[in-house]
């Protein structure tokens, strides 16, 4: 007579990472994700973000009505204070801007709103502008209070 060995008497050697030797391993198969159709959906799904994020990114990039100002430098006088600012926008747009000096308690003493950022010829998007307001007593600050394109480009 041979002798058997009863299942329960042994117990099956652990698999690495702790699983259960007792469950089979569950593998991604187009049946366990649900078939072809949710992962079809999910790739054009996919592919539609990326095409939005695209557009949308390149006519943010390109839109000719984009306007941006930041301040580079400012210099404040006895009776007129000084700014250089950056203002991007489309090579061939033009822009109208109006530079405030303040005083201490906020009080406009200086404004000029004449200034015209007109179009660049050799195509950059940022132009760097100095402008002088006089002023009808020593400011604390200065600012560009306003931008806008007047003729897009």
């Amino acid at each position: 007579m041979a002798t058997t060995s009863s299942p329960e008497a042994e117990p099956a050697p652990a698999r690495p990472g702790g699983a259960d030797p007792a469950r089979p391993r569950r593998r991604l198969t187009l049946e366990t994700l649900g078939g072809r159709r949710p992962i079809l959906l999910f790739l054009l799904g996919a592919v539609v973000i990326v095409i939005v994020a695209a557009v949308g990114s390149s006519y943010i990039q390109n839109h000719p009505d984009r306007l941006d100002y930041a301040t580079r430098a400012y210099e404040i006088l006895p009776r007129e204070a000084r700014l250089t600012f950056d203002v991007e926008k489309s090579p061939s747009a033009v822009a109208q801007c109006t530079v405030s000096a303040l005083a201490r308690d906020n009080e406009v003493v200086g404004q000029r709103s004449d200034i015209v950022v007109g179009p660049t010829t050799d195509g950059r998007k940022v132009t760097t502008v100095t402008v002088s307001v006089p002023t009808s007593r020593e400011a604390t600050a200065v600012e560009v209070e306003d931008c806008e394109i007047v003729r897009p480009g």
